[in-house]
């Protein structure tokens, strides 16, 4: 990858990420006609959650052209050469059935619960809180991974955990205190506990989503594009067909989260330019900050890109500054700035440090297993078996562009998207795993 693409993938994932996580708020915050003809807020959690699959369903065709242009370059590199490897050196393999595609409904389920469980959380609070409250999901991908996965965390681990809770706690009384997740909606104290509670929910069912990936669809070979892009067409069908008919018809006031007219949906996005505009830029965001993260994440590591993702969270939050105490708000949009907003920006810092110190114990445990097993001294004779990569990154060659090469999934299929958190593995030479679940957005969407 050059480092004008690099440059841009980078700028890209900061710039993309920030819209959709703002975006995701600023949408609850406008106002479009409902079916009277009356203004009306656009507080609708279950749209909102399916046009995330919608956007994450145009990694498709994405991936083919991607495809498209790795094989035409590694051809013209070949010279017409007929023996030429297609991609990354392997022949592409079209032995593997095709209905394995099918198994990305499973982890769908999960991510449509928890993006579901976000939106409407996002309700109850500000962009920010928002960000910094997901980075829970580091604690229970650690927890379920002793408990299913008979992972031993070090001491790095756990300090990294107990950071995290502290981080969140501080994050959150600061919400509490501060109060107003919405300057058009007054939000009481239970309502934000409520909201920041569904958030912190999501993350656990996210976090299960990991560990049953990772114990039951470590074989599942699909180009990593496909993996985001088959999942948005299964929870487009799914919200569409099933999730939405049944939200029109359960009791409840509309924009709380129960209760969603879709029809009335409909009606405010195609009579309200702004509202539309937004849906749309979101969208296109969510497609861009995809392929952005998969390549910086694939070129420079999960490490890094933890440290972006930390940038990401400071963005949104400066932006949301910006937009109260500026005339580009409208006086409507953002959020202020409180005396307990210091206690947000601590526990900001310790989720920071927390995260950081997290992935310093898997390097840990990497050097550990190095040194117990003696370095390359148990590789095995003959050719390598292929080492299994993780998180539908894209395969490398060094002084090429990342490929489509189908892979062997570790983690959560849905961590290219904006809603994501960046699950950091370590791979050992006798075979064994060890899976962390860091918060890219520190949430830091994703999703959204």
């Amino acid at each position: 990858m050059g480092s004008l693409t690099l440059y841009l993938s980078v700028s890209g994932l900061l710039l993309f990420g920030t819209i959709t996580s703002l975006f995701a708020k600023i949408v609850y915050e406008l106002e479009g006609p409902d079916l009277d003809g009356a203004a009306k807020l656009f507080r609708k959690p279950w749209a909102m959650a399916t046009n995330m699959f919608i956007g994450m369903s145009f990694c498709i065709p994405l991936a083919f052209l991607e495809e498209r242009r790795q094989k035409g370059r590694l051809a013209r590199e070949a010279d017409g050469d007929a023996s030429a490897p297609l991609l990354n050196g392997v022949e592409k393999d079209d032995t593997k059935p095709k209905y394995q595609v099918f198994m990305l409904a499973i982890p769908t389920v999960f991510d449509l619960i928890a993006t579901v469980l976000m939106n409407i959380g996002l309700l109850s609070v500000t962009a920010s809180v928002y960000q910094m409250m997901r980075g829970a999901e580091m604690f229970f991908a650690a927890i379920f991974s002793v408990l299913f996965l008979h992972r031993r965390l070090n001491k790095f681990h756990l300090l990294g955990i107990f950071c995290c809770v502290v981080g969140i706690g501080l994050v959150g009384m600061s919400s509490v205190l501060h109060g107003g997740g919405s300057t058009q909606v007054e939000i009481s104290p239970e309502q934000m506990l409520l909201g920041m509670g569904l958030i912190v929910a999501s993350q656990a069912v996210q976090a299960a989503q990991l560990t049953f990936e990772d114990y039951f669809m470590a074989d599942l070979a699909v180009p990593p594009l496909l993996i985001v892009g088959w999942e948005g067409v299964f929870g487009t069908a799914i919200m569409v067909f099933l999730m939405l008919p049944i939200v029109y018809f359960l009791p409840g006031i509309d924009g709380e989260g129960l209760h969603e007219n879709s029809i009335e949906t409909l009606h405010m996005l195609f009579h309200s330019g702004p509202l539309l505009t937004v849906i749309l830029v979101d969208m296109a965001a969510l497609l861009l900050y995809n392929y952005a993260g998969m390549c910086v994440t694939g070129e420079l590591g999960a490490v890094f890109r933890t440290v972006l993702e930390t940038m990401r969270t400071m963005f949104v939050w400066l932006v949301d500054l910006l937009l109260f105490y500026t005339p580009l708000g409208f006086g409507k949009l953002g959020e202020s700035w409180s005396v307990y907003s210091f206690i947000q920006a601590a526990g900001f810092a310790v989720l920071v440090c927390g995260t950081l110190v997290y992935s310093k114990g898997d390097v840990k445990e990497e050097e550990e297993e190095e040194q117990l097993f003696g370095g390359d001294a148990l590789e095995p004779a003959g050719p390598p078996s292929p080492a299994p990569q993780y998180n539908a990154l894209p395969t490398l060659v060094p002084g090429r562009e990342a490929s489509t090469q189908p892979i062997t999934m570790r983690g959560t299929p849905s961590s290219l998207k904006s809603t994501m958190n960046i699950q950091s593995f370590s791979y050992h030479r006798h075979g064994s795993v060890s899976g962390s679940a860091v918060a890219s957005s520190l949430h830091a969407h994703d999703d959204v």
